[in-house]
């Protein structure tokens, strides 16, 4: 055989034997006891995390895009489990509502790419009360800053609600409530401002007024209010509002991040057709739920109040403009 052919050859099989043993050796299962067959499908793209929630004190669930695996003993000191695109973490302590831990750990999916994370989790809550957005502003000026009221249901404790001025993940403001023992006809009235003024106590009777301690402020024409069991990313939303002033851009709602924000609300169920048209709406002219409460997700539960017909901490009881 010609010397300049074997050693071509010698060089191609040296290639493939070390390309293999990387290759099985990156695939190997940590605890030494599966090799994934790297030449059985096309798949190089890692899992992604899309999900955070909390399904009690002690349990947290992340949720990827695809079936994975809990990769070696990665979440230790926490134990986990996996169950197709859900991996189920268990802490050591229960998690109180409104506190946050660090977790952390890497999974692997069915073709062996894997996928490291860091991230919060946020305590649950057991005795959170059903609670609905009842009425807002979103063109405040200084003597009548923007405003947004939550609900009351049923007696409760709201540790840990959070509201957004957009979504989660991706919002102009948001607020987390603390440990607030309530009652059904509660009024809670968060001012998206950086204090409270003055002359607002931060509870009188049955109405609780919290500062979101923010200098950002709903948007004005175009946007969404979400209201979430808690801070973490994938928790449940309990009520969200969609509204507009329909603009003739992003199909009426101003902006690629307006649009985005609807889509999201209506994509996870917490609201359906055309937004509430704010345009009417001023600084006193808020946008209120009829006062029975209903609560369709959809425009038909809202109105535009008379000028200076605004009731925050009180009943919707406004005419409408």
């Amino acid at each position: 055989m010609n010397r300049k052919v074997f050693i071509v050859i010698l060089l191609i099989v040296s290639s493939v034997v070390i390309l293999l043993l990387v290759l099985l050796g990156c695939s190997q299962d940590p605890d030494g006891k599966e090799i994934i067959n790297v030449f059985s499908g096309n798949d190089c793209i890692a899992p992604t995390l899309l999900s955070v929630r909390s399904e009690s004190g002690y349990i947290i669930r992340l949720e990827f895009d695809e079936p994975v695996r809990v990769y070696g003993k990665s979440f230790a000191p926490f134990s986990a489990r996996a169950d197709g695109r859900f991996i189920y973490v268990t802490l050591s302590n229960v998690l109180p509502p409104g506190r946050s831990s660090g977790v952390k750990g890497r999974v692997r999916d069915y073709s062996g790419n894997t996928t490291g994370l860091e991230i919060s989790v946020w305590g649950f809550n057991p005795r959170l009360p059903e609670i609905i957005i009842n009425e807002f502003t979103t063109k405040g000026t200084a003597r009548s800053p923007d405003r947004t009221e939550l609900r009351v249901m049923e007696a409760g404790n709201l540790e840990g609600l959070t509201l957004y001025c957009g979504i989660p993940g991706d919002c102009d403001a948001s607020v987390m409530l603390g440990d607030m023992e309530v009652n059904r006809d509660d009024l809670i009235v968060i001012w998206w401002t950086e204090s409270l003024p003055d002359d607002v106590p931060m509870k009188a009777g049955r109405v609780f007024n919290v500062c979101a301690e923010s200098t950002s402020d709903p948007s004005s024409n175009n946007g969404t209010f979400v209201l979430c069991d808690n801070p973490s990313l994938g928790a449940k939303v309990l009520d969200a509002v969609i509204y507009s002033g329909f603009s003739q851009s992003h199909e009426g709602y101003g902006t690629k991040t307006a649009l985005q924000r609807a889509r999201w609300v209506l994509a996870c169920g917490a609201w359906e057709g055309d937004a509430v048209d704010c345009n009417a709406a001023t600084a006193t002219r808020s946008v209120s739920r009829f006062s029975d409460g209903r609560d369709t997700d959809c425009r038909e539960d809202w109105y535009v109040t008379v000028t200076s017909g605004s009731t925050f901490g009180k009943q919707n009881t406004s005419d409408a403009l």
